[in-house]
């Protein structure tokens, strides 16, 4: 995103008082505008396609339409804004329905400022953003699912340096992050990336990001 353009930010939550909180909290920040805020989801998804924000941050819990169906419905039809999920909610199958249908970032409500103005930055720049809160919950909640588990025989498809990308991802690690971290070029790390998709059949904008919070204890 241009350094000298505003991040564009559309606030959904049914609670007045939290998005009046948002508001107060990002109003400190030049770096961020919040230009509507919203109370149901129907207004949220009728909203972006009118502004076109470039972060929809949306509350699951939303009267008309919750949080997730906003969340479809954006990717559908809206490519030029990104989501974040900002929930009281860490239970697995909301996070996990929410990255499987390409949101960017995922955060809880209790989170300290700096990790929302953290996310949004990250958000803005396509990355993905991971509440640390809710990346060790959903890999805790994994691992115990797969105390059982075999490695999948896939894993024994990949190199090792494909293996310490896919960690590093499961850590909630940029490309950049990535490729400064093994010496190498953002599009070397993308083309590994790619690699490692194609290898473990994996399709959509966060299906590798899954996986990887997935099968961590097995990287």
């Amino acid at each position: 995103m241009n350094g000298d353009r505003k991040i564009r930010i559309l606030i959904a939550d049914d609670s007045q008082i939290f998005r009046n909180g948002i508001c107060s909290t990002l109003e400190g920040y030049e770096k961020i505008a919040v230009i509507s805020e919203c109370s149901t989801g129907i207004e949220a998804f009728e909203k972006c396609k009118e502004l076109k924000p470039d972060i929809a941050v949306l509350d699951i819990e939303m009267p008309g339409m919750n949080g997730l169906e906003v969340l479809k419905a954006i990717n559908r039809e809206i490519s030029c804004t990104n989501t974040v999920i900002l929930t009281g909610y860490k239970e697995d199958a909301y996070f996990e329905e929410a990255f499987e249908n390409n949101v960017t970032g995922y955060l809880l409500k209790d989170c300290l400022e700096d990790e929302l103005i953290k996310c949004l930055e990250y958000v803005a720049e396509g990355e993905n953003y991971i509440s640390p809160a809710v990346s060790s919950y959903f890999m805790k909640i994994q691992h115990n699912k797969r105390k059982s588990a075999v490695q999948p025989a896939s894993f024994d498809s990949l190199t090792p340096t494909e293996k310490s990308i896919l960690k590093l991802i499961a850590e909630n690690k940029t490309n950049k992050q990535i490729a400064d971290e093994l010496f190498n070029s953002i599009r070397t790390i993308e083309t590994h990336r790619n690699n490692i998709c194609t290898k473990l059949g994996l399709k959509g904008h966060n299906a590798l990001l899954l996986f990887s919070l997935k099968n961590k204890v097995l990287l």
